[in-house]
């Protein structure tokens, strides 16, 4: 009987954590509670040489994923510069992607992606490699980004400390060449806060990509040192938001 019990405890992992690995890779991935051809995959950069079973653990996107049919896939990605695509990590990724959309019948779509720290480089470095295939990029305590803003703008979700101090002020240059070249971006800084990944830095992501993935329409825009909701705001200081909890949690 506690053999059994112990069985359905553990289940539920069994059920919807899977893994592929790739060339000695092992890129971790969970299924949503339902799918069909339409799903949609989303790609979780977790920190440096992070596996992808503690990224999926810790940035914890299941309700996210579970409520919009996506299937979360986290690379275990190590060292050999990994987090510039063109070297080998790009099309090992792409493979991955490939064989889970072969696996579960998936009709190819363009990606979400959302890193943090070297898993927020791979994310603006992903992105400035196939632009064409990324629907959204979220990151946090970034400290690279794209050297050329590409013709396909997907919106850009940005967070840091003011306390992470050179990927803050590298973050602030990069927010104004996106916006600038009509891209959309939200841009929320965490006072006093360093380069550790917030609860607050995650609650908002997963806010953004829920009214993203919703269709969800701008309803205000904010200023980004004011804090301040206005009607008209230069474009290289605007910040679209989507829905009243978007708002809350940016003016915090």
């Amino acid at each position: 009987m506690k053999t059994f019990l112990s069985f359905l405890l553990f289940m539920p992992i069994l059920i919807f954590a899977e893994v592929i690995r790739l060339d000695g890779v092992d890129f971790h991935y969970r299924i949503p509670q339902k799918y069909d051809t339409r799903s949609k995959i989303m790609v979780l950069f977790g920190g440096r040489n992070w596996q992808g079973e503690r990224t999926l653990k810790t940035y914890n996107f299941n309700a996210l994923a579970d409520k919009h049919s996506i299937f979360l896939l986290s690379p275990s990605f190590k060292d050999r510069d990994y987090w510039e695509p063109e070297k080998w990590s790009g099309k090992l990724l792409q493979k991955a992607i490939r064989q889970l959309e072969k696996r579960y019948n998936l009709q190819p779509q363009k990606v979400y992606f959302y890193g943090y720290s070297a898993g927020g480089q791979c994310t603006a470095l992903f992105y400035q490699w196939m632009p064409d295939k990324v629907a959204a990029c979220g990151l946090h305590a970034c400290g690279v980004y794209p050297e050329k803003i590409k013709n396909s703008k997907a919106p850009f979700l940005i967070t840091c400390g003011t306390e992470d101090k050179e990927r803050f002020q590298i973050s602030r240059h990069f927010i104004y060449r996106y916006r600038e070249h009509g891209g959309l971006l939200l841009w929320k800084y965490f006072p006093n806060s360093g380069h550790e990944l917030s609860k607050e830095a995650l609650e908002l992501a997963k806010v953004w990509f829920d009214d993203l993935l919703s269709g969800k329409k701008v309803i205000a825009y904010g200023e980004d040192d004011t804090r301040q909701i206005k009607q008209r705001i230069d474009t290289e200081f605007r910040n679209p938001l989507y829905s009243e909890k978007m708002q809350e949690l940016w003016q915090k």
